[in-house]
């Protein structure tokens, strides 16, 4: 039976989603990880163990073809492993090798290429002696999750002051862009890449995003409401389709986030070689027809075809709310998912009763839930029942 890699690390990256897909297509999955015990190992037909931070790929290597397997594909929704990723696909003649996701796996590289496209004015550097625009978001360039490390500074004693506190929890030696922080609102597109071309298939307003911490918080609207924003999305696609051509890209998926100001300012805030976490994939297929998870598992193979692909759909209002707990510790909730599926509206929700708080400086979600509606102003009110059907919840 032919073999598939499934890349996964934090105990993180759709696995049991393409290991299914690919169970159904009559392919073998290997997991590849750095978590030898993983419980994830138990969805995959096997299991390969790889120190993602103090290992090459010459090691995974050796140790495929110790074991026998030659893979015909190599499955990955992780920003940190694309350069894994890349090298696998490139040494064994597989879709998804070249140029084009090296640059993606790097923040820094993006902004670069932007800006040598003229694509962006945005200011950006890597050394904190050199920023002279504030305020500014300071992130990882490479190793990238969650929002993870990610914070906005108004000046350069906050700079100063946020540089020493990486230093002090130990991530002083992590690859960080300082980028010019932009007014308006954040919105979000997703959609594959076939041949050079950005195909959105999902528009996201984030009208209560979490500016200070950059998370993601209250409700998130498809399709985007405010004009300014409607009207930032097809300019923020034609963007992609140059940086798409520009890098050769093909057969891959991405989660593009964007700013637009009523001035009609639109810049692209991040891009992400990978589909949405949390909520996006059933707002996806709700609107567009299209599982994600199953995109990409025929793009690891080179065999996605475009032919659901068409015109942005926008008929359909859909809106999702992600709960985040802002303090160390395990969560009790007593609401439960068939709880707040019975209510008008619920299309999905995910409550994970126990999540464990270990790391403020990423986001710590453990309520989801997506509603539809005929209206903006019966999303937000249906939303705002579920948000009161859950009651109360603490962090002990």
């Amino acid at each position: 039976m032919k073999s598939v890699l499934v890349l996964s690390k934090w105990n993180v990256g759709a696995v049991a989603p393409a290991a299914e897909q690919l169970r159904a297509r009559g392919l073998r999955s290997v997991l590849v990880s750095e978590i030898p015990d993983t419980a994830l190992r138990d969805t995959c037909d096997d299991h390969v163990v790889v120190d993602w931070d103090s290992e090459d790929l010459s090691a995974l290597i050796a140790r495929l073809d110790a074991r026998g397997i030659a893979p015909v594909g190599v499955v990955n929704v992780l920003e940190p492993l694309l350069l894994w990723q890349s090298g696998l696909a490139a040494h064994y003649g597989l879709p998804g090798a070249g140029v084009g996701l090296d640059v993606l796996a790097s923040k820094t590289l993006v902004r670069e290429r932007m800006r040598e496209l003229g694509l962006s004015s945005i200011g950006f550097c890597a050394d904190p002696a050199e920023v002279d625009f504030f305020p500014a978001i300071v992130k990882p360039s490479r190793e990238s999750t969650a929002s993870r490390l990610v914070r906005r500074v108004d000046g350069p004693a906050e700079l100063l002051a946020y540089g020493r506190h990486l230093a002090e929890r130990g991530f002083g030696d992590t690859e960080m862009i300082i980028e010019e922080y932009l007014p308006g609102v954040e919105f979000s597109v997703d959609g594959p890449v076939v041949d050079g071309r950005f195909h959105p298939v999902l528009a996201v307003e984030k009208p209560d995003h979490d500016d200070v911490r950059h998370h993601d918080a209250g409700l998130r609207v498809h399709p985007p409401q405010q004009y300014h924003v409607r009207a930032g999305v097809p300019v923020l696609t034609e963007m992609l389709n140059v940086l798409c051509a520009d890098l050769r890209l093909d057969h891959v998926w991405l989660h593009v986030e964007g700013r637009a100001d009523e001035d009609g300012r639109t810049e692209l805030v991040e891009i992400n070689p990978r589909f949405g976490g949390g909520m996006y994939p059933t707002a996806i297929e709700e609107i567009s027809g299209i599982d994600p998870v199953e995109a990409v598992v025929s793009m690891a193979l080179g065999e996605f075809t475009p032919d659901r692909l068409g015109p942005l759909r926008d008929r359909t209002i859909i809106g999702w709310v992600d709960v985040e707990a802002d303090e160390l510790g395990r969560v009790e909730i007593s609401a439960t998912e068939d709880d707040l599926c019975a209510l008008p509206g619920v299309i999905k929700a995910v409550v994970v009763n126990g999540y464990q708080v270990t790391d403020l400086e990423k986001e710590n979600y453990f309520l989801r839930f997506a509603v539809t509606a005929d209206s903006p102003g019966e999303l937000r009110a249906r939303a705002a029942d579920v948000l009161s059907a859950v009651g109360e919840w603490r962090v002990v």
